[in-house]
């Protein structure tokens, strides 16, 4: 679909709506074209770019130490109890 700038103005959000479908809107402002279409879409998850966010080795968090464990816990139980 091609349309003039004002045309476009007249019926932006129904527009927008059937760009977002898939469907190609081409507007014609100041002699150049302009395409609207949207962006490839994906889930969140497929767009996130990874990251190492620990800074210890992974294994260190599944093998703890049960002493230090029973201390930290131990402490967490104070504090709550307090709460």
């Amino acid at each position: 679909m091609k349309l003039t700038a004002t045309e476009f103005r007249k019926s932006l959000f129904p527009l927008l709506g059937r760009a977002l479908r898939g469907e190609t809107v081409e507007v014609v402002y100041r002699g150049s074209v302009l395409r609207l279409v949207p962006s490839q879409s994906g889930s969140k998850l497929a767009r996130a770019k990874r990251q190492s966010a620990l800074l210890c080795d992974p294994d260190s968090i599944i093998h703890t130490d049960e002493r230090l464990m029973a201390e930290m816990e131990s402490e967490w139980r104070k504090d709550w109890s307090q709460m």
